[in-house]
């Protein structure tokens, strides 16, 4: 199988498993084997839907082959949480658009590949659980993954105290240049002074945090709601 082929049978391969992988229980201790050991205990092996990632860590190939695929495991098993129901509709809207099935499967493929750390991958999943449910497009998912893809794990586990807990990023100058900070004019703290460039936190940053505490899906909401209040339903 040449490479392009190689490429495409697993951008389709890992959106269809994400569409159809709902239930599997997979066990809670795969996380803390490796790839290498999930496989010879025969855990993926023995579930058909996710059996291609057994496949694709065979001793002929690299180690950073087999990096992306303990990387992708790990995004399924985040996943885990999405419900059946929303699964069903993702798996519809890909199952009748190949080019769309494609399109998010190779940017999946491109993402989980660049991260550097496991741990971002249970941060990516809840944010594609939210594209899954259409709480946000594909086009913002990317973004976010994006940024997810470039920020220091640190400044991301920033984003995930509590409410009660300020949120302090490492540099204000990677967390800017990664898009979680972006830059405000501040008031000087010296009578008659000017005001002062400072940092704020970008939508993409309060976004991000909201996904990551479980807070964004209750923010829409009220928002809905609040609009609704002052201008009526929205027509679509």
């Amino acid at each position: 199988m040449n490479k392009d082929k190689e490429s495409q049978s697993l951008s389709n391969n890992l959106a269809l498993t994400i569409a159809k992988s709902g239930d599997l229980e997979l066990p809670a201790e795969i996380l803390e084997f490796t790839i290498d050991q999930v496989v010879d205990e025969g855990i993926l092996k023995d579930i058909p839907v996710v059996g291609w990632i057994a496949k694709g860590v065979s001793v002929t190939r690299s180690i950073s082959d087999r990096i992306f695929h303990h990387k992708v495991l790990r995004f399924l098993v985040a996943l885990e949480m999405t419900s059946q129901r929303d699964r069903q509709d993702f798996l519809k809207n890909i199952e009748e658009d190949p080019e769309y099935r494609r399109k998010v499967g190779e940017h999946l493929i491109i993402v989980i590949n660049k991260i550097d750390a496991f741990e971002k991958t249970s941060l990516l999943a809840k944010c594609f659980d939210h594209f899954i449910t259409e709480d946000i497009d594909f086009d913002y998912f990317v973004d976010l993954s994006n940024i997810i893809e470039r920020a220091p794990l640190s400044d991301l586990k920033a984003l995930c105290v509590p409410p009660s807990q300020r949120v302090a990023f490492s540099s204000a100058g990677i967390a800017v240049a990664c898009g979680l900070l972006e830059f405000d004019i501040e008031p000087s703290n010296h009578e008659e002074g000017q005001p002062e460039l400072g940092t704020r936190i970008s939508k993409y940053g309060k976004d991000l945090r909201d996904i990551f505490r479980g807070q964004l899906r209750n923010r829409i909401a009220k928002e809905k709601a609040q609009r609704e209040a002052l201008f009526g339903k929205e027509e679509w």
